[in-house]
């Protein structure tokens, strides 16, 4: 596991277990609210350019085969294709004839995977877990309307619901509904699942078929490790990679004083009265985060840092529009 702050900084909090005391975190998530974030869908621009001239998929533009036209995949030949689409090299390398398959860019696929487990339960002004889904509603619906298909995958430490990219909000409307869905159930996935396992949601992206999808992964990342990394690193091979770290403020900065933590798991009294407490709960998040975008940056992936308290839109616009860093 990446730096955790939580494993840090728990070795010295008092376990003190709440009775009786349903969670404050649980996201208001509603699927007339998400629906409502299609008004922003033309604030985007999506200007997805890297500083560096390279593409992130989904930007319209010309690629081998005439404008807006983008390779899909190589296949075995079938009675019905195009001889001038032809893949003359791989044909002679398997001895077996192969043809190329091009698809338009604006229906390329996106994969938006929301990461609703437990640990997601944690927010002051909103959880984190709502804002994964405003965030996946906000970009989702600028992808939908620009012609992309849309779908995804939803989880919730327990359950993972997977929906195939489709167009015209077929897939993106399905998604919204599953992330209200199994948002309402996080309580009780609370109790069975200490971590929301990563690795067996990259694998079932990582099975879908097709090249050049856009592979967005919205979470805290506190249950990321090594394994998902090497997943993370064999998707970006043959698809585009972004990951958006939902965190919130107290994560990084506790108010002075004595209150109760939870990791979405565990309750803990914590002393926040010392400043040395203080400053290495601070110490271990930004370590934590910095190290998260170090790792994904080496996946050849793109990194995106949100708090609960921002508005995705303005986080992604200003990340869309300068590509990533």
């Amino acid at each position: 596991m990446l730096h955790s702050a939580w494993q840090q900084i728990r070795k010295s909090l008092r376990p003190e277990p709440i009775q009786d005391m349903e969670t404050p975190f649980l996201p208001e998530l509603r699927l007339e609210r998400l629906s409502r974030l299609q008004e922003s869908k033309n604030l985007l621009g999506l200007n997805l350019r890297s500083p560096t001239g390279s593409t992130l998929a989904g930007q319209h533009r010309s690629r081998q085969q005439g404008r807006g036209m983008e390779l899909s995949e190589i296949r075995n030949y079938q009675p019905g294709d195009d001889i001038r689409l032809m893949d003359w090299k791989v044909t002679a390398r398997t001895r077996r004839p192969h043809t190329k398959v091009f698809m338009e860019e604006r229906e390329r696929p996106a994969h938006l995977v929301v990461d609703l487990s437990a640990s997601m339960l944690f927010g002051s002004l909103r959880s984190k877990a709502e804002q994964a889904a405003n965030t996946a509603a906000t970009l989702g619906w600028a992808l939908s309307y620009r012609g992309d298909r849309c779908g995804g995958l939803v989880f919730n430490g327990e359950e993972a619901r997977l929906i195939k990219p489709k167009a015209r909000h077929k897939g993106l409307l399905p998604l919204l509904k599953t992330s209200c869905d199994l948002g309402l159930n996080i309580t009780q996935a609370k109790s069975r699942s200490q971590t929301g396992r990563m690795n067996q949601v990259l694998r079932q992206i990582a099975v879908q078929p097709g090249h050049g999808s856009l592979i967005v992964l919205i979470s805290d990342f506190w249950s990321l490790d090594l394994e998902d990394l090497s997943i993370l690193t064999q998707l970006s091979r043959s698809h585009t990679l972004v990951a958006i770290q939902v965190s919130d403020v107290l994560e990084r900065e506790l108010p002075m004083g004595a209150c109760f933590l939870t990791d979405g798991n565990q309750d803990f009294y914590y002393d926040g009265t010392k400043p040395a407490e203080q400053k290495r709960y601070r110490r271990e998040f930004d370590l934590h985060r910095d190290a998260l975008r170090q790792a994904i940056q080496k996946t050849r992936g793109h990194f995106i840092s949100l708090s609960t308290h921002e508005k995705p839109t303005d986080k992604l616009k200003q990340f869309f529009a300068r590509g990533s860093r």
